[in-house]
């Protein structure tokens, strides 16, 4: 306790943020919480009930973290057999290495505990909670490995050129396949509000004149110059 106590420490006193450290500080005081209680918790009902609850997004989840620091890349086209997410393979993965699973597992039902604690106390003083929501997603992150044909992965989202930028803007993020969430009621999107909507009383959708209309950019296209609005229609 004292070694991290003196490390917060140090790490405040720091005139810039070392995320870095700070990373590895939060994941090393993790495990060494979960080594010792790990076992007690994962066995509670609680517990239980919470992976069963969230099984659909936390067991993928929880795969892809575990096969990013397997691998030790986010891009999921080097991990090989698994670069494209396959169920059965994934839960055959997971059943493998559960002490790993039940760590990222572990981290997960303490964030919902903390978010829900938040949530009932400023209800209790009378404050709603706003939640921000960026419409993008990362390009190797789990969403894309387990859901691809949801994206636009040959291009990217970003903003033309303006007075604020004679390069425009490439923010590295690729587009949504409208057609294809429309195809099952634009279920992607319905889940992510929905879980979103146990933490927060409204939403702010970050750049929401996407869902109309967004500046795309080929892939291999570094700044926002070559990019074209889609659809291309006023």
């Amino acid at each position: 306790q004292a070694y991290y106590d003196n490390l917060g420490k140090e790490l405040n006193e720091l005139k810039e943020i070392d995320y870095e450290r700070v990373n590895q500080g939060k994941i090393a005081f993790t495990r060494e919480i979960f080594a010792q209680e790990g076992d007690k918790v994962v066995a509670s009902k609680d517990f239980k009930e919470f992976v069963e609850r969230n099984a659909d997004w936390l067991t993928p989840y929880a795969a892809f973290c575990v096969l990013r620091d397997k691998f030790q890349t986010p891009d999921f086209m080097n991990w090989n057999e698994y670069a494209n997410y396959d169920e059965k393979k994934v839960a055959k993965f997971v059943k493998e290495n559960e002490y790993e699973i039940n760590y990222v597992y572990y981290i997960q039902y303490n964030l919902d505990k903390q978010m829900r604690h938040v949530r009932d106390y400023a209800h209790s003083k009378g404050v709603v909670l706003k939640g921000d929501i960026p419409i993008g997603v990362a390009p190797n992150g789990v969403d894309v490995w387990c859901d691809s044909e949801q994206f636009n992965l040959s291009v990217s989202a970003g903003a033309p050129p303006d007075m604020f930028s004679a390069d425009g803007q490439n923010w590295g993020f690729p587009t949504y396949n409208w057609q294809v969430m429309a195809s099952d009621g634009y279920s992607w999107w319905r889940r992510r509000l929905q879980y979103m909507s146990h933490f927060f009383d409204a939403y702010r959708i970050d750049h929401i004149l996407g869902f109309f209309r967004i500046w795309e950019i080929p892939r291999t296209a570094q700044s926002g110059l070559l990019g074209s609005f889609s659809p291309n229609t006023p």
